[in-house]
């Protein structure tokens, strides 16, 4: 029963939102968006081929024969990937490798991203990285104050009005993540449907553990860093 929950209703009942609470994606897997950047790069940041997806819908996902063998650890490790407006959105089942494995940083080196990932034991952690920037943190339903980042403060507006910041807090999981989502995706403008997220999407794997991309020098950096000849002996 919610009769008692700190969340405000227009928040944790949030109509653009609260299907996270029972949509399979909480209380185990992980969503993150990604602004302006395309499905192809999405799944090659996550060091997967995006020629080897394939369009599927998440019952025919979860029931496939090789993914459904995937476990937290362990191989296949797979996502979906979906657009919504300028934002692109990876989809984990059941594990959470955008955020164990550092994913989200790579891919939030020049642009913004919004992760929310979720295990049946702890808090679930939202987080919003920009270019290059752990800018928030917050871990949804913790006992204690969880806010971190460069800009740990910066929803407190949004949060006190939600009633979040409740220390130590009686919000679950559950209420407190839907509510943190809708104050993320008003304030920066994105937005997710179950009907997106269930329906037919590019869904692809890899069995390798997970190989962060190249990071490129700044120019001029290479040549720098490199051995210059000998000079050349006089004639």
């Amino acid at each position: 029963m919610n009769e008692k929950s700190p969340v405000a209703d227009r928040y944790r009942l949030d109509p653009g939102w609260a299907w996270l609470a029972s949509a399979g994606v909480i209380p185990s897997g992980a969503l993150t968006f990604v602004r302006g950047m395309g499905v192809a790069e999405v799944f090659r940041t996550f060091d997967i081929d995006p020629d080897s997806a394939r369009t599927m819908t998440a019952r025919q996902a979860l029931t496939d024969p090789v993914l459904q063998t995937g476990i937290y650890d362990e191989g296949p490790q797979w996502i979906r990937v979906a657009e919504s407006g300028e934002w692109t959105v990876a989809v984990e089942y059941s594990q959470q490798k955008s955020y164990v494995d550092g994913i989200s940083s790579h891919l939030a080196q020049n642009t913004e991203v919004v992760l929310i990932s979720a295990n049946p034991f702890d808090p679930a952690e939202v987080s919003y990285l920009s270019h290059g920037d752990f800018v928030f943190a917050f871990g949804c339903g913790a006992p204690y104050d969880s806010r971190a980042g460069s800009r740990p403060h910066m929803f407190d507006d949004e949060m006190f009005d939600a009633g979040l910041i409740d220390f130590p807090s009686r919000a679950t999981i559950r209420d407190a993540s839907v509510a943190m989502m809708a104050i993320l995706g008003r304030h920066l403008g994105f937005s997710l449907t179950p009907e997106t997220v269930n329906g037919p999407l590019p869904t692809a794997y890899r069995m390798h553990q997970y190989r962060p991309p190249r990071v490129n020098p700044p120019a001029g950096a290479e040549a720098e860093q490199s051995p210059k000849p000998p000079p050349s002996s006089p004639a």
